[in-house]
């Protein structure tokens, strides 16, 4: 089960795999600044720190990618490290005997197995809490010696007040415990009897309990655990304590506390067989700075270095509060050094202050979007607004402290994403002046050293996207200003892999010009601009502006030898839907290319550069000096004739409800068609999910109707077919053209593509009671020229539908099969509808679509050579789907050409299977239902479907030949 440790360079992905049936279970991880030029693997001498916090194994794949981050290390003299080391073992998911899985609840039943799963009751989808302790001990023959991993763990309690739910295990020596979201790999345990205690009384329908794994083997010949035969027994949980040190009995308060500040870096080595305990003063917590296992030459317990010994970094096996004990077996095998068992343990600590003064300002982010400036004079203690509640927030604090000093950056709390280490959407940003991008945190929740600064001055980003981030708090940090070290290499990498450039300049970004005096306010050109890997840029609009992105792509340079950045030839592959950032109706924009993205359109090669296409569109009036028409959707429906304005839910952006359906008209203007761009929407989603392809973040309208057959009445056609609406029905934002109608709900932040027409009508209406999410909407509007040679339909002639002789038609592919994949393309000026055969048998579902340029500037059959550009047309299609392409594209990738020809590949998959079998329920279990399915075709089905059922966790298990993929 323990597997060859992997190692991968700065800015890269290394992938972690396990057979079938195994899942990951990530031993330890460490950063590491090489000390030979160009590696990227341990060898001994390398400066190491632990990297736990990188990985985000989580579920039970036989496989987890792991990017290993570029980070500035403060154990390391701030270099940046060169590699991330992964050490994991794969750990079985079930047995092939049921005999060897093991109820934790069923007490005073002993364990006596060699192997076997421990779970708790209703694991995984019938989660249950216990009325009492529940408690299993597993027996250990004497000459033998217990492994054991935590597999999976998901119940409640914050970590380190594990009181209300927890899972202790309960050895001679110490006793372990776990709470909330886990997944763990225990270190050497002792006893010949270990006792697994488990307690949950938090419910939530998103929990699944505990899964532990277990193996007995021989006890090692060199093993030092004292009292391996002791009786142990079961532990009182207890919440967290904090001692009083009693000043009589100490013999002298340490100078940090009466100073008030943090201890130097303390340390102690333990050798095989030895323990020790540290504790902290009053109002004091513990920071592990490093815990190292070494291996010496010599074999005998030698003073740590890590120059002359192999060594290997690891998390810290205890959330330590102000007390920890901490005991070393003897029995470590590390496998980076060749397999052989660790003569040592080094552990490095401070410890810090928990109650110092407040620092921070108990207000929200300035409007205008400035930076909060906060002074440090010695020491001080930030805590986030709304602490310890989340609140949507995008602030930037300048932290400042005197000069010739530099800040050590504490986490006290920072709990931001629900316990994943995901922080795309929360998180924390350390910026130090003259680096583009910084260092981001989202889940720190045991104390720690998160940044040391390379000056007096940096900025500390703070984003809030999503507030209902799951037992997430926001952030407390403790900052202390000390003198700057005279050998702090500030981030300046001593080696540098190969594989990694260092851009010494930060990337310059084009803004939009100053606001001068403008009388009236309309929207800036489109601005084009790349974000290197590694590199971030920071956008501004003038005051009044909003900026929105258009479009964002990801590119790989056709020559390696070309600058980063789009050149005409480059591989590339959509983005729009992957940015969540700055989703506000804000002037300013930060984004960072930081993630390496693999683009399976591109041969999987890493994509070099982030295109982002942006603009700044008008928001409100600027006093005196600039005005935008602006309007409120629900004070009267009287059209609105204006070339251009803002249109806003009443006391945006304060959530207001809608008794009734709100709705303005935009009359058209002569030779003029309309662009729209929302710059901000929050509503409710109504609990609708979203597509695969269709989310929040991509652009895409959560519905598209076309009303080119029965009626244009949007009302009439609801009525005609009432399953044409089966999301956002009680909140919605509908902008209705003509011919078609786009859905929108939930969050949003995009440009509509223009529309052909002499009027549209805005609806909105908001059911749903208030909440801190909501605010209601706001859009901008223009009547922008029309090009000469575009016909709009039902204004000019009407558009013909052009279907190529040589084109894919649709048949049936025999009784209910999977049809081949179909291909259809229509021209610039035409439209066209897909259908399935076979009536209702068959649904329609898109593969693929690309806008292209033949080059010829005419519409032709549809070529590889031609340049194409993929398309996000936003469809949705049942049994069939209208397209239509009547406004030109221009086309970024193509030179900035226009479009010719829109390119749809798509299936036809049926809805019922033949000789009208029954569907697979997903829930059901009848007699003849099993968890899992092998057979060559599957149509499955939610319990009473089209009806939509009670709350229900089901799942089922789909396996196909060795030979074959689903």
């Amino acid at each position: 089960m323990p597997m060859k440790p992997q190692d991968s360079c700065s800015s890269s992905t290394m992938t972690l795999r396990c057979s079938a049936n195994y899942v990951v279970i990530v031993k330890s991880a460490s950063y590491g600044v090489a000390r030979i030029a160009g590696s990227c693997a341990y060898t001994p001498g390398d400066c190491v720190a632990d990297a736990m916090s990188a990985i985000t194994c989580t579920t039970d794949a036989v496989f987890c990618n792991v990017f290993a981050t570029r980070k500035r290390l403060p154990q390391c003299n701030d270099q940046f490290n060169d590699y991330l080391h992964v050490e994991f073992d794969c750990v079985p998911l079930s047995m092939d005997d049921p005999a060897n899985e093991y109820n934790v609840c069923q007490n005073g039943t002993d364990i006596t197995s060699d192997y076997g799963i421990l779970k708790s009751p209703g694991y995984p989808t019938q989660f249950q809490t216990t009325t009492a302790e529940c408690f299993r001990s597993i027996q250990v023959p004497r000459n033998k010696t217990i492994r054991l991993w935590l597999t999976d763990l998901y119940i409640g309690s914050l970590l380190g007040n594990c009181v209300n739910d927890h899972v202790y295990v309960v050895d001679s020596i110490q006793t372990y415990r776990h709470c909330s979201r886990v997944r763990y790999s225990y270190p050497y345990i002792c006893s010949s009897t270990i006792i697994i205690q488990y307690f949950v009384k938090t419910q939530l329908s998103i929990y699944r309990g505990m899964r532990m794994y277990y193996d007995i083997i021989d006890r090692p010949a060199n093993d030092n655990c004292p009292n391996s035969n002791v009786t142990v027994t079961t532990v009182r949980p207890t919440p967290d304590t904090t001692t009083t040190i009693n000043q009589i009995i100490t013999t002298s308060t340490p100078p940090y506390v009466l100073l008030g500040i943090a201890s130097p870096v303390l340390s102690f080595q333990l050798c095989q067989g030895q323990s020790s305990v540290i504790q902290c003063p009053s109002n004091y917590g513990i920071v592990v700075i490093t815990n190292i296992f070494g291996v010496t030459q010599s074999g005998l317990c030698e003073d740590h270095d890590a120059a002359k010994h192999c060594v290997a970094t690891t998390a810290p096996t205890l959330a330590c509060r102000q007390s920890c004990t901490y005991f070393y077996s003897g029995n470590r095998i590390i496998p980076s050094c060749g397999n052989k068992i660790a003569t040592y343990q080094y552990v490095e600590y401070q410890c810090i202050p928990t109650k110092t003064e407040l620092i921070s300002p108990n207000t929200s982010c300035p409007l205008d979007g400035s930076k909060v400036p906060i002074q440090i004079n010695r020491r001080g203690r930030f805590q986030s607004f709304n602490y310890p509640n989340l609140k949507r927030m995008n602030c930037t604090y300048r932290l400042k402290t005197n000069p010739g000093n530099i800040m050590n950056i504490y986490g006290l709390d920072v709990s931001l994403n629900g316990f994943l280490n995901d922080c795309k959407q929360n998180n924390i940003t350390f910026i130090d002046d003259g680096e583009s991008e910084g260092s981001v945190f989202c889940e720190q929740r045991s104390y720690s050293l998160l940044y040391a600064s390379c000056s007096n001055e940096l900025d500390f980003r703070y984003i809030v996207d999503n507030e209902a981030a799951f037992l997430s708090s926001g952030v407390e940090l403790y900052i202390e200003s000390s003198e700057r070290p005279s050998e702090l290499a500030c981030g300046k990498p001593g080696v540098t892999s190969p594989r990694t450039t260092i851009r010494t300049t930060p990337f310059i970004t084009p803004t939009a010009g100053v606001l001068v005096n403008e009388s009236a306010m309309y929207a800036r050109d489109e601005v084009e601009s790349d974000i290197c890997f590694d590199r971030s840029s920071s956008y501004t609009c003038p005051l009044g502006y909003t900026f929105m992105i258009i479009g964002a792509f990801y590119g790989v340079k056709k020559q390696a030898s070309n600058q980063c950045g789009f050149v005409q030839g480059d591989c590339t592959q959509e983005a729009l839907a992957t940015i969540t950032q700055c989703r506000n109706d804000a002037p300013n924009c930060y984004l960072a290319y930081s993630t390496r993205r693999r683009l399976a359109y591109c041969s999987d090669n890493y994509a070099d550069y982030l295109h982002i296409t942006s603009q700044c569109v008008p928001s409100r009036s600027i006093g005196n000096i600039s005005h935008v028409p602006t309007y409120d959707i629900c004070d009267t429906n009287n059209p609105i004739d204006n070339i251009n304005g803002i249109i806003s839910s009443t006391r945006f952006p304060s959530y207001t409800q809608t008794t009734n359906e709100c709705k303005r008209r935009l009359n058209g203007v002569l030779d003029r068609i309309l662009k729209i761009w929302i710059n901000e929407m929050a509503i409710s989603s109504g609990g609708q999910r979203h597509s695969d392809v269709i989310d929040e973040d991509s652009g895409e309208p959560d519905l598209v109707i076309y009303k080119n057959y029965d009626t244009k009445n949007l009302d009439e056609l609801e009525e005609m077919h009432p399953s044409i609406r089966d999301t956002c029905i009680n909140d919605y934002l509908i902008i209705n053209a003509p011919h078609v109608a786009y859905v929108y709900c939930g969050t949003r932040k995009l440009a509509i593509l223009p529309i052909c027409t002499t009027a549209i009508d805005i609806q909105y209406k908001t059911s749903s009671p208030p909440n801190l999410f909501y605010k209601g909407f706001k859009l901008y509007f223009e009547w922008v020229p029309k090009p000469i040679d575009l016909i709009c339909p039902g204004i000019s002639p009407v558009t013909t539908t052009i279907t190529p002789s040589n084109e894919t038609t649709t048949a049936c592919s025999g009784p209910l099969e999977l049809s081949p994949v179909y291909r259809s393309h229509v021209c610039l000026g035409t439209s066209t509808t897909l259908t399935c055969p076979c009536g209702s048998d068959y649904v329609l579902a898109i593969i693929e679509t690309n806008y292209a340029v033949t080059g010829t500037g005419l519409c032709e059959i549809p070529s590889p050579s031609h340049c194409r550009q993929e398309a996000s047309l936003g469809l949705t299609c049942t049994h069939s789907c209208f397209v239509e392409y009547d406004i030109p594209k221009p086309l970024i990738q193509c030179e900035s050409k226009n479009a010719d020809y829109i390119n749809i590949d798509y299936e036809c998959i049926p809805t019922r299977l033949p000789n009208h079998e029954n569907p697979i329920d997903i829930c059901g279990s009848t007699s003849t239902s099993t968890s899992t399915i092998a057979l060559n075709k599957v149509m499955m089905v939610s319990p009473q479907y089209p009806t939509l059922g009670g709350t229900r966790t089901c799942s089922k298990k789909i396996e196909a030949p060795s030979d074959k993929i689903w």
